[in-house]
């Protein structure tokens, strides 16, 4: 890249990751309820990236070491380190490539490394794979540097077959109907919920609230107040964009957070919640379960208080499935149920959102290791690793075809509780484009939006103000964010 250039996406860079978002028209958003298809490069005249062949050789020349920067922990981090041990001794073997997994810290501490890197135009001390967030795509989306696996997938015949994919996961790593990256570490919100406690309220253990109008009624029958004191809440939940990911475009086609397909489209320009009347329709729906009284809504990460029993019920990821099944069901603390989440009222669509991260190439200057790292992606997407990475953590397969492997069929009868996974996927499969947002400053945003729900909550604000606050303090972040990159 020439080197004036290069600083200047640097600086634009860095400004975007310490600025807001934007100003303009709005875009309007196409159907929340089909597939888009990847752009085919080639018919759009589109120049495939440099880095692919066109020759039909997609082997590395000589012996190649591939760099793979990850932010996965616990379960998870053990199954990229077996994976990557596996493929270096057999695949990687015959083909002379050796895959290095590092964890980098947290999504954001991994993004920001990345970002310095960029910003001083280190193109060598790239990673090959980086597994980056709605968060951490938002900022490199754009980059010289990443290579995306369309172009890899549209010259090698024998690579990956899109239909085998996770569709709702595939759309999460599209950006302009093109697909950047690979799905990896996705999944969905649902809930995980106490059948004793149930059971204790006189309630049916099999048969969990389905709508917010139910769960109310859940709640309020699942709290216990000791001496003017709550001792057990009927939930533990705190609104943000995982949630809101669900609940806002379950309301309706063309319905999303923000325009511009909640930034897969292009950079969103504004919320469009707060003018279309899906929060409004949200937190009426919502005030039901708060006026139980039953409702902890200011934790972000309700594990500890749903192990513990002060929380009846859990909203949770998919991901969380492999930590309930070790450490309350396997450890026989108690009976776990689970259920996909509540609708937000009868006329809600049965489609969930799909949050997480993907995996993404980039040209760190060395054909050979980029050529290892597609093929490291090849062998990730296949049913057999698929299937291991999902009964190993809750994360959907990559690959649809791992439900169907015998392996997988017996996890599942052992480990029933797994189930509900597929569930939600057969639900969710016309309604794609659920999706946590590509936003700017996205965790100002989410937190500014948590924040107000928690006043609303708490009662120290009305619905009205509080939808105000949230459309201008957005909107302005979204403006700033523009105006510093024009």
């Amino acid at each position: 890249m020439n080197k004036w250039l290069s600083k200047v996406f640097g600086i634009a860079l860095v400004l975007s990751l310490i600025a807001g978002c934007t100003s303009g028209a709005s875009t309007s958003s196409s159907s929340n309820t089909n597939a888009t298809t990847p752009t085919n490069a080639a018919a759009t005249g589109e120049a495939t990236s440099s880095v692919v062949p066109t020759d039909g050789n997609f082997l590395p020349s000589k012996p190649t070491e591939v760099i793979f920067w990850h932010s996965m922990t616990g379960e998870a981090a053990e199954m990229i380190e077996k994976t990557a041990k596996e493929y270096n001794e057999s695949v990687g073997k015959e083909k002379g490539i050796t895959i290095t997994p590092t964890f980098q810290g947290t999504y954001d501490e991994a993004s920001t490394k990345l970002a310095a890197i960029l910003q001083s135009d280190s193109q060598e001390e790239l990673p090959d794979i980086m597994q980056l967030s709605s968060k951490g795509i938002f900022d490199v989306k754009n980059s010289e540097y990443i290579v995306p696996v369309q172009d890899f997938i549209e010259q090698d015949s024998e690579g990956i077959n899109l239909n085998d994919l996770n569709q709702n996961a595939m759309q999460y790593a599209m950006y302009k109907d093109k697909m950047l990256g690979l799905p990896f570490s996705n999944s969905s919100i649902m809930i995980y919920y106490n059948k004793d406690h149930f059971k204790e309220a006189g309630l049916d253990p099999k048969s969990p609230p389905t709508t917010l109008e139910e769960l109310a009624a859940a709640v309020d029958k699942l709290a216990v107040v000791e001496n003017n004191k709550t001792t057990r809440y009927g939930i533990g939940i705190k609104l943000r964009f995982f949630l809101l990911g669900t609940w806002i475009p379950m309301q309706g086609e063309n319905k999303y957070i923000f325009n511009n397909e909640d930034g897969h489209l292009d950079t969103p320009t504004e919320l469009s919640m707060t003018s279309d009347g899906t929060l409004e329709t949200l937190l009426t729906e919502w005030e039901k379960v708060l006026a139980t009284g039953g409702v902890e809504y200011t934790d972000t990460s309700p594990m500890a208080g749903f192990q513990s029993g002060l929380y009846s019920i859990m909203p949770a990821s998919t991901a969380s499935m492999g930590s309930v099944t070790k450490n309350i069901i396997d450890a026989g603390l108690f009976d776990v149920g689970v259920a996909e989440l509540p609708r937000l009222n009868e006329n809600s669509t049965t489609g969930t959102g799909v949050g997480g991260s993907a995996v993404y190439l980039f040209d760190r200057g060395n054909k050979d290791s980029i050529l290892g790292a597609w093929d490291y992606l090849k062998y990730l997407a296949t049913p057999e690793v698929s299937a291991e990475w999902f009964k190993s953590t809750g994360y959907y397969p990559m690959n649809n075809q791992a439900m169907e492997l015998e392996g997988t069929k017996q996890f599942l009868e052992k480990n029933p509780q797994f189930n509900i996974i597929q569930t939600i996927m057969e639900h969710s499969k016309n309604y794609t484009k659920y999706l946590e947002p590509w936003v700017p400053s996205f965790t100002d945003m989410d937190q500014l939006i948590q924040d107000e729900i928690i006043k609303f909550s708490n009662g120290s604000q009305d619905m009205a103000t509080t939808i105000s606050n949230i459309d201008s303090s957005t909107n302005q972040l979204l403006q700033d964010w523009h105006t510093a990159n024009p």
